[in-house]
């Protein structure tokens, strides 16, 4: 067991360092703990607490001036609404069917290559009407709900911002407002269902810490062309990954 968590510290870091901008950490990691022989359930529940240290990265993405504060948190309710209907659905569904689930939702995410190419690169002035609001909370029901379910909330959220005129730098920063409240009461809610391992989290918490430091900072000075670029490559190599293997 003693070299599984270094192997799982060492992926983590790795890991964090190319998704904490970008999102689809749980991509890689959530197989990961189903290749160690982790339940689909169980891997989601432990990458869940492991992954709370992500928000670390907001202090640094705040310093920078990229966080929209007001927005974030006006999506709160849909979001806290989305992510405990997500999270009861681990708890209740059938292991097998779940994996082949997880599956489908990584080959469904690669609509984002077929982006326009300037989404996500220039901020844009979008006039928040009541219908934009309404539809941008829907979205982000729907993107809490996938995250509580598979834990890869951020790879979701990013279509809610990009939609309301965000770069990805700016979407990444948002996200992460509401994202460390609903990941925290998904947590709640899966530790106390008894899915989660304890050491692996821990070491998990701590490498995602050390991931999420380093992968801001080199993020902040690529700038949102690269970290466009790094999420469709996120995205190509995850599904690929499913269709080969």
């Amino acid at each position: 067991m003693t070299l599984e968590l270094i192997a799982i510290f060492i992926i983590t870091v790795l890991v964090r360092i190319v998704t904490v901008m970008v999102g689809g950490g749980g991509l890689i990691l959530i197989p990961m703990l189903i290749f160690f022989g982790f339940p689909p359930s169980v891997a989601i529940a432990t990458n869940r607490i492991g992954g709370q240290a992500d928000s670390i990265a907001l202090f640094q993405l705040h310093k920078a001036k990229q966080a929209h504060w007001k927005l974030g948190l006006s999506f709160l309710i849909p979001s806290v609404i989305g992510v405990i209907l997500g999270t009861l659905v681990v708890i209740k569904i059938d292991q097998d069917f779940f994996e082949k689930l997880i599956a489908i939702v990584m080959l469904v995410s690669l609509p984002i290559i077929f982006w326009r190419k300037e989404i996500g690169l220039k901020e844009k002035t979008i006039n928040m009407t009541t219908a934009r609001w309404l539809i941008g909370g829907l979205m982000a029901l729907v993107a809490s709900f996938l995250g509580g379910l598979f834990s890869m909330t951020g790879m979701w959220f990013n279509f809610v911002y990009l939609f309301l005129g965000l770069t990805f730098i700016e979407s990444s920063a948002t996200r992460k407002i509401h994202n460390t409240i609903t990941g925290l009461l998904s947590s709640v809610i899966l530790v106390f269902a008894g899915l989660v391992n304890w050491p692996v989290a821990v070491v998990m918490f701590v490498a995602s810490a050390i991931g999420s430091i380093i992968g801001t900072h080199f993020g902040l000075k690529a700038g949102n062309i690269w970290i466009r670029r790094l999420f469709i490559l996120v995205v190509l190599i995850s599904a690929l990954k499913i269709i080969l293997f």
